[in-house]
């Protein structure tokens, strides 16, 4: 009808995504699931997840506002991903689904050899590598949340091992109460 007022859709009302999503995606790190956890948890709440699997799109959303809220989206996940992996990624999609599909592959292609060298640097840190006691158990922690965002998780006993084994002779009282 002519003098309809058409509603804006909810997505574009976020001013600054990297708040909702603090994680920066980058190949370099294994925060790929905590990233795209962050991400499904947003886009589902403001009704976008038809961008990335296929389903039938809000009846709300006419195809102009589709293309809008495809490059909105896009603008997201540029903004929360490194610079080397942005410009990799805008070589491989046109679309949202296959930034985000290209995205999968890329972090999911080669899980077993980036599991693989997280183990060595989680087995391999020792207290004398790090700064203080605190500087020891945050890098033993952050080693193990990306294990575990590879689906290669750390039990806490496995975790309190690793932390006694890491300790210098020194520490062995403290070790043993632990």
């Amino acid at each position: 009808m002519a003098g309809e007022k058409k509603s804006l859709h909810p997505a574009f009302a976020v001013t600054n995504i990297k708040i909702l999503i603090p994680v920066i995606l980058d190949i370099k790190q294994d925060e790929y699931l905590s990233w795209v956890f962050l991400f499904e948890l947003h886009i589902q709440a403001h009704r976008l997840l038809f961008l990335i699997d296929g389903s039938q799109k809000p009846a709300d959303v006419d195809a102009d506002t589709e293309k809008q809220l495809d490059t909105l989206y896009r603008q997201w996940i540029c903004a929360t991903m490194t610079k080397d992996l942005m410009l990799t990624v805008l070589k491989k999609g046109k679309t949202t689904k296959e930034i985000w599909d290209h995205l999968k592959t890329l972090f999911q292609d080669n899980k077993c050899s980036r599991d693989a060298n997280l183990e060595s640097k989680f087995v391999n840190l020792k207290f004398s590598d790090c700064a203080s006691v605190d500087n020891y158990c945050d890098k033993l922690k952050s080693l193990s949340d990306r294990l575990h965002d590879l689906d290669f998780p750390m039990n806490d006993k496995r975790l309190l091992i690793q932390l006694v084994n890491g300790f210098p002779e020194e520490y062995n009282i403290l070790a043993s109460f632990i």
